[in-house]
């Protein structure tokens, strides 16, 4: 547990220096290193760059594009909200960050899905010249294959630290 929690001050550290807007994920432990070497776990994760560099460069189209027909999310403001609903979040800028870095602490299959846990670290991006905060969560993504391509079904996001 003390490397995980270096590791996501390293983040932290990163996101203070950096100003360019990106996103990442890191294996927090051999496990899951290992587990990348299923196909079906390495398609999630291209679809969690993808999901994720579409929400700090703001491709609205592109976010809603690897959501499923039947996603539900247990957001981080403390609501529930379906496919529809999340792809207006993100058009209203309120899915968008300067930076989305993940350590994935659990990656493993689940009846032909991915099933992804651990912690994310966000900065979102500042509105009105206010100063955007970096805001810790612990996050379960759950992806499957459909029409040839990994969509996000199913994610819990819980804020568990904001400065």
């Amino acid at each position: 547990m003390v490397k995980l929690y270096r590791c996501v001050a390293a983040i932290v550290g990163i996101m203070a220096v950096t100003g360019s807007a990106t996103a990442e994920w890191t294996a927090g432990n051999p496990v899951v290193a290992a587990a990348t070497k299923d196909p079906r776990v390495v398609g999630a994760l291209d679809a969690v760059n993808a999901i994720d560099r579409a929400a700090v460069s703001d491709d609205h189209a592109a976010f809603a594009a690897l959501l499923a027909d039947d996603l539900a999310v247990n957001n981080p403001q403390n609501g529930v909200s379906v496919r529809g609903a999340t792809a207006q979040r993100s058009a209203a800028g309120q899915i968008s960050y300067d930076r989305y870095d993940r350590v994935i602490e659990y990656a493993g299959l689940r009846d032909g899905m991915v099933l992804l846990m651990g912690e994310e670290v966000v900065r979102p991006k500042a509105i009105a010249g206010a100063s955007a905060t970096v805001v810790h969560r612990r996050f379960m993504d759950l992806w499957k294959q459909a029409g040839g391509a990994w969509r996000l079904t199913a994610r819990q996001a819980t804020i568990i630290v904001r400065p």
